[in-house]
């Protein structure tokens, strides 16, 4: 897709974000809590189905009952969800933030929070291997080259550019294009896909968009723009703010 086009897109789709800030603007407290759980069920459901893992409905709602759990064999999995969501509350907490400062212990803290062994997870260790078997299957950073590249991804985000030197322009070109370094990187071997995602939604939070849940029946799409981001990783993006804002008009229009 040219430039001329993507701008048309990113032009619609500003249209409609200011339009549901208003209804946000006039809804209730009640029925703005309403529709951010919502998004977060959304969110951990279709984020844990690209990652090729299956979480039922009837799980996700134990897991956001704040009731404690009885049943021993289901708590490991409540747990991980748990703070699963720990970690999108604290990417909306990190999006009101006057300017988002990002650094290594930022990445750290999500990944803590996105692991399903906690004590290994605070230990923020990269990944030591390039895995025979694994989910996603674009090309990944060698592991010696990780820390070096992380310093460098942190750099860039103080100073985000194109790679001709021109400076980004809209916040989803930049939240693909970061994205789109995050993953080649892929630092940590369970984490990566889940926290790459979240902290993209925490940019576009940041600038007043509600976040892009990528569906699980458009995990192959996202793998291959993985694999190639100009088979239109933005234009994915897009049209996943474009399905995440059509479900709040609909919320908040009923």
């Amino acid at each position: 897709m040219n430039d001329d086009n993507i701008d048309v897109l990113l032009e619609e789709l500003d249209i409609r974000a200011e339009d549901v800030r208003c209804l946000l603007m006039r809804a209730s407290d009640e029925q703005v809590a309403h529709l951010w759980r919502q998004l977060d069920l959304s969110i951990i459901y279709h984020d844990w189905a690209l990652d090729g893992q299956v979480v039922t409905p009837d799980e996700l709602e134990m897991a956001f009952d704040a009731r404690d759990i009885f049943d021993s064999s289901s708590l490991p999995l409540i747990q991980t969800i748990r703070s699963h969501r720990d970690a999108i509350a604290l990417a909306r907490q990190i999006s009101r933030r006057e300017k988002i400062v990002f650094d290594i212990e930022m990445f750290r803290e999500f990944h803590a929070l996105c692991s399903s062994n906690p004590e290994e997870g605070l230990k923020g260790e990269y990944r030591k291997e390039i895995p025979l078997h694994r989910t996603y299957l674009h090309e990944i950073q060698e592991p010696g080259t990780i820390e070096e590249s992380m310093k460098e991804l942190v750099q860039w985000l103080a100073n985000p550019v194109e790679e001709e030197g021109e400076a980004i322009h809209h916040p989803v070109l930049f939240v693909s294009k970061f994205h789109h370094k995050f993953m080649r990187i892929f630092p940590y071997l369970e984490t990566s896909g889940k926290m790459g995602r979240l902290m993209a939604n925490m940019v576009l939070m940041h600038h007043g968009y509600l976040p892009a849940v990528i569906h699980a029946t458009e995990r192959q799409r996202y793998y291959e723009t993985l694999k190639d981001p100009r088979r239109g990783l933005t234009n994915l993006i897009v049209d996943s703010l474009e399905s995440s804002l059509e479900a709040a008009e609909r919320f908040l229009t009923f």
